[in-house]
């Protein structure tokens, strides 16, 4: 299996975002579930937020994961951490997941891409989808860039190629044109950027530095580059946003 930037990149993240786990955590808190609640975690990567809701709130999560590698690597954390009993992990797309289970007491898109489904990146056109798999009081847990101000067309371009981004006020706009209350919408602190571009940044030099002649070290290494490079311009023109919104 080709090992992607995002396998090692994320190996040492508690979210593969620039977010901390106390402020995930503190908004959860504000949607009141119930002990047994059942909750989806839409890209779940190495499952370190599907454990977090299993631990602090007692939920029963479905952790919805595409990649092969990362899907593995959740198991088999889960497994070590004794919460095969509260989480499972599921290979295939958030969509096929949402159609075969019943509505969820909350939703997790922490990042997703295309979490609505392949094609659906309009903001309250899948806040709409994923309304419709909540039950009635549900919560979604959304969290995203967001465009501080108009970014130059090339780094839209560059940061647009996996999903679309609004702004802080947009994000919330949308949530209440497809029918959910804005419960809470908060932005990422710089101490929260920073032990996330570190972490990542240092994971994989230590992976280049160890192994300089995989097959898979130079498109790790241009990734790298390129990411690096988006977010030293990126920064002035986006924000991570954390919002709580509330199925009615």
């Amino acid at each position: 299996m080709r090992i992607a930037f995002h396998h090692i990149a994320y190996q040492p993240l508690a979210i593969c975002n620039a977010l901390s786990m106390e402020r995930l955590e503190a908004a959860v808190a504000r949607a009141a579930l119930k002990p047994g609640a059942t909750v989806m975690d839409i890209g779940c990567a190495y499952g370190e937020i599907s454990m977090s809701l299993a631990r602090a709130f007692n939920a029963r999560v479905t952790a919805v994961e595409l990649d092969p590698a990362m899907a593995a690597e959740a198991e088999a954390r889960i497994q070590k951490a004794g919460l095969t009993d509260r989480i499972t992990v599921q290979r295939e797309t958030s969509a096929t997941a949402l159609e075969s289970h019943p509505p969820f007491d909350l939703i997790v898109a922490i990042g997703a891409t295309e979490p609505a489904g392949k094609g659906q990146r309009e903001p309250a056109a899948v806040f709409s989808v994923l309304a419709e798999h909540l039950t009635p009081g549900g919560a979604l847990l959304w969290g995203d860039l967001f465009w501080k101000s108009e970014p130059p067309a090339p780094l839209r371009q560059l940061v647009e190629t996996s999903g679309y981004y609004v702004s802080h006020e947009e994000w919330q706009a949308a949530a209440r044109e497809a029918g959910l209350e804005v419960v809470s919408a908060e932005i990422s602190d710089e101490a929260e950027w920073a032990v996330y571009r570190t972490g990542m940044e240092t994971a994989v030099a230590d992976w280049l530095d160890a192994h300089p002649d995989h097959v898979d070290a130079p498109s790790v290494a241009a990734t790298a580059h390129r990411i690096k490079m988006m977010f030293d311009f990126g920064a002035p023109f986006f924000g991570f946003g954390l919002y709580l919104f509330r199925k009615s």
